[in-house]
């Protein structure tokens, strides 16, 4: 009788076994072919930088790359209510769009008031208007981003997320032949999340800041006017730069990339500062250059157009090479070559 037991398991527990390799098997194909994750309604990348000098935390101020900071939000007219017909005898039409930037702020003005928080921590109620301002700013996505990303892909890309609050909205690198119907805009997000619900390593219940920047493409339809196209984001990472830091920090990159690695220029002149936006300037040969860097939350300067003065008018040129592109927030950076399928 224990000799047939053991006859009738051992096969049992070998179409067990087989089941569960090919299920793994078929999730790690799955996974791969999905390419990268969906997230605030775009994807999210990895950033990777090159390799090259280590400067020493002691040689800058560490602690602007070890927490947020303060700055305002991004002034925003639009918010979801101007768009709810239920809520407004007038609402604004989710087409239409005159500029780029107003349907990049309209996106933004309209998910500052949503939240789908089911299953993680934060809160003590209902949040903004919960899920009811998804459907507005998936209307605001192009016809073509709509089919390859559903409603519902675009609502899941939201979990966890309690609050968005744009930081940021600069235009990006335009490349040459970009067609006219189509532009880039550089933006920066800042997001209220929490763990999910009943997660060990949550750290307590309440709420936790986090930040995204990347690229928004947007494209002009004749009908429909402007549309957002694509969202690709970069997480923001608060340990990095202050001990590997150098192409963090424009003062840093540019000598190092343009002087000691191209030869284009002989010296920096000045920097510039206003706001967010830094400018470095330097000069070679005969040329007069600028590069222009924005400086996002966890205090990372981000290279986004280099220019080059012509006839005493400052034109957007591109010096990087192609294996060194990731030093520049553009659609030619290499870490944003996959696409969401």
């Amino acid at each position: 009788m224990v000799i047939s037991l053991k006859k009738a398991i051992l096969p049992f527990l070998l179409i067990v076994c087989t089941v569960v390799t090919l299920v793994l098997l078929a999730y790690k194909l799955t996974v791969r072919r999905k390419g990268p994750a969906a997230l605030l309604g775009g994807a999210v990348h990895t950033m990777s930088i090159p390799p090259g000098p280590q400067t020493k935390a002691a040689d800058f101020d560490s602690s602007r790359f070890e927490r947020p900071s303060s700055q305002p939000a991004l002034e925003n007219k639009y918010t979801f209510v101007l768009f709810d017909k239920s809520r407004t005898n007038e609402p604004f039409s989710l087409s239409g769009f005159q500029t780029p930037e107003d349907v990049i702020l309209a996106f933004f003005g309209i998910l500052r008031d949503a939240a789908n928080m089911a299953g993680y921590s934060g809160g003590c109620g209902t949040i903004g208007w919960s899920k009811l301002p998804y459907p507005y700013a998936y209307e605001l996505l192009s016809a073509d981003r709509q089919k390859n990303m559903p409603l519902k892909q675009f609502e899941d890309s939201f979990r966890g997320i309690g609050h968005i609050t744009l930081l940021k909205l600069y235009p990006a690198f335009l490349p040459p032949g970009t067609p006219e119907n189509v532009r880039y805009h550089m933006v920066e997000a800042e997001v209220i999340t929490g763990a999910p619900s009943g997660d060990p390593a949550g750290f307590g219940s309440g709420g936790h800041f986090a930040y995204f920047y990347g690229i928004v493409t947007t494209g002009r339809d004749k009908k429909d006017g402007w549309k957002i196209i694509t969202i690709d984001y970069f997480p923001e990472d608060f340990l990095c730069a202050p001990l590997h830091g150098w192409a963090y920090e424009s003062q840093t990159l540019v000598p190092i990339v343009y002087q000691n690695w191209y030869h284009l220029i002989d010296r920096v002149d000045k920097t510039e500062q206003k706001g967010n936006m830094i400018s470095v300037y330097a000069s070679g040969g005969e040329k007069q250059y600028r590069f222009d860097f924005v400086r996002i939350t966890n205090g990372t300067d981000v290279l986004l157009h280099e220019m080059v003065s012509k006839n005493g008018k400052w034109v957007e040129t591109d010096l990087l090479k192609d294996e060194d592109q990731v030093l520049k927030l553009s659609i030619w950076n290499p870490n944003l070559k996959q696409s969401l399928s």
